[in-house]
């Protein structure tokens, strides 16, 4: 990707996660309330896993959270988390790879955030991510 053209990826493609995660992302959206939407969170869970530096999660992605014309909706944190992990990805070719990679670190920031919960208790205390 050694030119500044963004990688494209296709509206059909899919945001997913392993299903070990499933609880976590029901949990924070539908009963906690935190997030309007999955892909939010996985947005989110994007920019803790770099903030963190954790490495990505290449476990195996199972789970749909939504096709990515459904994140495009909110362009611009989208857009942010893919030109962060596309620049942190210079091996990266392709929007299906790039899609790949993303999904990788969304898992990695919910392994992060759903310790965080689990040791404060139920609480995610995003703003303790925010410098």
């Amino acid at each position: 990707m050694g030119d500044s053209t963004p990688l494209f990826i296709k509206d059909t493609e899919k945001l997913k996660t392993s299903s070990n995660n499933r609880d976590f992302y029901n949990k924070i959206v539908e009963e906690k309330g935190v997030f309007d939407t999955k892909y939010q969170l996985y947005t989110y869970a994007i920019m803790v896993a770099i903030l963190k530096g954790a490495a990505p999660d290449t476990s195996a992605k199972d789970l749909d959270i939504c096709q990515v014309v459904n994140a495009n909706r909110e362009q611009a944190n989208f857009d942010v988390a893919k030109g962060i992990v596309a620049h942190m990805s210079p091996d990266i070719s392709n929007g299906s790879e790039l899609i790949k990679r993303m999904n990788e670190y969304a898992d990695a920031g919910i392994a992060i955030l759903q310790s965080d919960y689990e040791r404060f208790e139920g609480e995610i205390g995003l703003d303790k991510y925010i410098d």
